[in-house]
């Protein structure tokens, strides 16, 4: 939860920044691909192998969680706060569980629908900060981001049964690093010039860690937890963004987007 919280806020300051968001999903994949590719091989394990019997997985969850994931993150952060990017997120706590139920016949709670939506009420105070009718649009695609995460989490879940927490880290990272390069390629060939000086690539390859260390965790608590467990400890993470947001980027909330936080959580 802490890591994911630094990177909600790292990234919200890449794109300040102005780098191109191709670019910055690029980078910031490729160098937790290089940290969990050490961790692999200091481990003995044969990526070559596991890429062979594996890669319809690793499609899948390359291009889903660690291809369009991102670039659906980084374009909702073009326009709203890390903060209220954070609390929409968490929806998908609740999605997680929506998944689970029809995919894995995982059990869903008593009073599961109300809460959901509960939660969107929330989101809908939130975005709109009771200054407005209709919610802003980065909001709007945060909050179908949370959709997706949901469902790529319990696939994850399912890859897990035949895989290590690092060799799914690592074939989600590998295919997700090969499709954001491509489409680099073919929509922003001169993206890398938006990188301008060794700051702001220190600052893009920050997210990298932050972003290899967090997926390590979150698979680490699928296997131990399972997928509505674990996808509830995503609770954490908006409190947390909330204090760094404020304390490093100065966002603020007004009384209706706490209520609205408070609903959620």
């Amino acid at each position: 939860a802490l890591l994911v919280s630094a990177g909600h806020i790292l990234q919200k300051m890449v794109i300040n920044a102005g780098v191109d968001k191709f670019v910055f999903a690029f980078i910031r994949i490729a160098v937790g691909l290089c940290i969990i590719s050490s961790l692999l091989l200091y481990r003995k394990h044969k990526p070559k192998n596991i890429i062979q019997k594996h890669y319809r997985h690793f499609l899948v969850l390359g291009i889903g969680f660690s291809g369009l994931g991102i670039l659906m993150k980084l374009w909702g952060l073009q326009y709203t706060s890390a903060t209220n990017a954070s609390f929409i997120m968490s929806l998908s706590s609740a999605t997680v569980i929506l998944f689970a139920a029809i995919f894995l016949n995982e059990r869903v709670g008593k009073g599961f629908y109300m809460i959901s939506f509960l939660m969107i009420a929330g989101i809908y105070l939130v975005s709109t900060g009771g200054e407005m009718l209709v919610p802003q649009k980065g909001d709007m695609i945060i909050f179908a981001l949370a959709f997706l995460i949901g469902a790529m989490r319990v696939y994850g879940k399912q890859v897990l049964k035949t895989l290590s927490v690092l060799e799914t880290a690592f074939g989600r990272s590998l295919f997700g690093s090969f499709f954001l390069f491509i489409l680099i390629w073919i929509f922003s060939p001169d993206g890398f010039s938006t990188i301008r000086d060794i700051k702001t690539l220190l600052l893009v390859m920050s997210n990298g860690i932050t972003f290899s260390g967090s997926i390590l965790f979150f698979y680490k608590a699928l296997q131990l937890e399972g997928a509505s467990n674990s996808g509830m400890f995503a609770l954490l993470v908006p409190v947390i963004t909330l204090f760094l947001g404020w304390g490093i980027l100065g966002e603020t909330v007004n009384l209706y987007q706490i209520i609205g936080g408070m609903i959620i959580l």
